[in-house]
């Protein structure tokens, strides 16, 4: 007998990729649970003696199990008879074995050594049987994440079978792609991915008419507030009646504000002349790091009392919270409004957005042009005080001759709401562009053109939204399902990977890495109070320089504190601050150096806000989260008649709280040990 594939890597890769045998295991496998071949009314667990017509039927039932329980598989195994017939193969759980980490390359592995699988031959008449079943597996389980997992997936395929459909309906193509994009709301019959939406929407566009824009706006208010009455609009009319400014938040966007509201930037991308849009949106950031929705709005202006209006808006349906900082274009109109009507949060204007600006300013030849943004982004980025940074300022505007420029005098007389320098004792989650080349997209980029119609936009808006959710959806499955091994056996370290996301765990191994560019010399000890000196090698405009930072540093509750201020400014525990813990051996940080922001551990809310664009694994997550809501509102409208039985249910709840929460651990236990 020949053993064929034996090779983790081969046989993953086989799971992973789209191709034509991945479609067709998706096709028998709708034959067989449509025809019953199995005699059950409901899907059932693989067992010793199950018998298939073929091979592919088999892993076509393995991977509709996969789903329905929520993990990935692989065929971990197969034998060939001296005929060079497949006879025998294994499909075990995309968790199982466990890589050797190395220390050097620290990449996500979803090894876990599960021993779920099961293990299959072909008999003289014909038909494949299971063999063994192992259902247990050593790690936990989610089947609202199952279709996420890439042997799971097939998203071309659908997309394939549903315009071939159309096609044997005597239908167009044309008219098949036109309704999959008009149709909103129809996310449980589809699963594409980004890059299938905006090839077919960029395709078709072209064919929506420009006429109807106000009916499709208020059509699709009405119809956002029959499936959430979360949802929140407002309108502004002028004394004939007629719109002026609109703004809108959805269920999912409200609920996301509560958890990631603290930090936000205002997009005025669209309201430039070369958009037909006047388009504005509110930003957030996820615990990955990625962008997020808590607001739309619609202006017809761009003028003090346009803005007010809609800042007012916001701050209404976001129940009067004023987020802790908000990034902004450089716009006095903009920075008037935010002071009415946000008097007392930080606000800053975006880096990128003022770089892109010099060539306009200074209206000089290109190459002059291209030295001083060098330049000037050597003195913005390359600094690393506040003095430092003013005193090469001033060598940067005279040696090029620009004491006159009135642009650049502004910039430096509102440094403090630009230059890293002076932002950095404030957080600002990651938003604020630090680095060079390092630049903001728009939210809805890709999907908005200079000729979008109001209409086009409220029918593609959902899908945008889309897309963005099934980002979140498959980031939150990577740190569910996958492990970033440590590149250290640091106790610090490893209370990061248990705590953090996939994306802010990479920053603060970043961080581990850059250790040893560091060398650390104690300064001065007063009580319990150290202050170390951590100098670092840095390269600067090419050249290798040295940087001194200052580290302080309490023995008795591990406080620390670093001149750089990243954990301040992004929410990352910095390489200086990590080289002391090391001298001083503390082996865990204090809790108030994880931030829950970034954990992979909370059950996030939004997530599980109905919305018109929800991922189809989560409704019934969804459906049932939504009907515990309604049950909760209707015994607090009893409750808050009479204060003693607000106090009575207001403890009653926090004590089933409890009850809940032991509960759902049990539950999340059962899902994977041994039954």
């Amino acid at each position: 007998m020949e053993d064929s594939n034996n090779c983790d890597e081969c046989w993953e890769a086989n799971t992973v990729d789209n191709d034509a045998e991945c479609m067709e295991e998706v096709d028998e496998c709708d034959v067989i649970m449509r025809d019953n071949l199995y005699g059950d009314s409901e899907p059932c667990e693989p067992a010793s003696g199950m018998s298939f017509p073929s091979k592919d039927a088999v892993k076509s039932f393995y991977k509709q199990y996969a789903c329905r329980m929520g993990f990935g598989f692989i065929i971990r195994n197969s034998k060939k008879r001296r005929d060079g017939k497949l006879h025998y193969f294994i499909l075990t759980c995309s968790r199982e074995g466990n890589r050797v980490p190395n220390t050097l390359k620290t990449l996500p592995t979803i090894k876990n050594n599960c021993e779920a699988r099961i293990t299959v031959s072909l008999k003289e008449d014909g038909l494949w049987y299971i063999m063994k079943a192992v259902l247990d597996h050593s790690h936990e389980l989610n089947p609202s994440k199952g279709m996420m997992f890439k042997a799971n997936k097939n998203s071309n395929m659908q997309l394939k079978r549903t315009i071939e459909f159309s096609h044997e309906a005597k239908v167009e193509k044309k008219e098949c792609i036109q309704s999959l994009v008009c149709d909103v709301g129809r996310y449980e019959n589809l699963s594409f991915v980004e890059q299938n939406v905006r090839k077919y929407v960029q395709k078709e566009r072209h064919i929506i008419g420009k006429e109807g824009d106000g009916k499709a706006l208020m059509s699709y208010f009405l119809r956002m507030q029959e499936q959430n009455r979360r949802f929140f609009y407002d309108i502004d009319l002028d004394d004939f009646f007629c719109v002026k400014n609109v703004f809108w938040a959805d269920a999912r966007s409200r609920a996301a504000y509560d958890s990631f509201g603290d930090v936000v930037t205002f997009d005025t991308t669209y309201l430039t002349n070369k958009y037909d849009l006047p388009f504005v949106s509110f930003i957030g950031v996820n615990h990955h790091g990625q962008r997020i929705l808590v607001g739309c709005g619609l202006l017809s202006s761009e003028d003090i009392e346009s803005f007010v209006w809609l800042f007012k808006s916001w701050l209404r349906c976001m129940s009067g919270n004023p987020p802790k900082g908000i990034v902004t274009d450089q716009c006095k109109a903009i920075q008037n409004a935010i002071q009415l009507v946000f008097p007392t949060i930080q606000h800053r204007w975006c880096l990128c957005h003022i770089m892109k600006k010099i060539p306009g300013k200074l209206k000089t030849n290109p190459e002059y042009n291209k030295n001083i943004k060098n330049a000037m982004k050597s003195v913005v980025y390359d600094t690393l005080t506040e003095a430092d940074f003013e005193d090469q300022w001033g060598h940067f505007i005279k040696g090029f001759n620009l004491q006159g420029n009135e642009w650049l005098s502004e910039l430096y007389n509102e440094r403090w709401r630009w230059v890293p320098n002076f932002l950095k004792k404030d957080f600002w989650a990651g938003m604020s562009t630090t680095e060079r080349g390092e630049n903001i997209h728009p939210f809805f980029d890709g999907y908005i053109n200079p000729t979008t119609s109001l209409q086009q936009f409220v029918q593609l808006y959902d899908y945008v939204l889309h897309d963005k959710v099934e980002k979140e959806f498959e980031a939150d499955l990577r740190s569910f399902n996958s492990i970033i091994r440590c590149g250290s056996n640091s106790m610090i370290e490893k209370q990061f990977q248990s705590s953090y996301t996939h994306a802010k765990f990479n920053e603060v191994q970043a961080e581990f890495r850059a250790k040893i560019n560091c060398s650390v010399s104690l300064k001065c000890v007063e009580g319990n109070i150290c202050t170390y000196d951590v100098l670092e090698d840095i390269i600067v405009g090419g050249q290798p320089k040295e940087a001194n930072f200052e580290v302080i540093f309490h023995r008795d509750n591990h406080d620390v504190s670093c001149k750089c201020f990243l954990f301040e400014f992004r929410g990352i525990m910095c390489r200086h601050s990590l080289v002391v813990f090391a001298q001083e051996r503390v082996k865990q940080v204090p809790s108030k150096y994880i931030l829950p922001r970034w954990s992979k551990n909370i059950k996030w809310r939004h997530s599980y806000t109905k919305s018109s664009y929800d991922m189809a694994q989560l409704k019934s997550q969804m459906q049932r989260y939504d009907n515990l809501c309604k049950y909760f509102y209707e015994v607090a409208e009893v409750a808050a008649e009479f204060e003693d039985v607000t106090y009575f249910l207001k403890n009653s709840l926090c004590d089933l709280k409890g009850k809940v929460q032991s509960m759902a651990a049990s539950c999340h236990r059962a899902s994977f040990l041994p039954k």
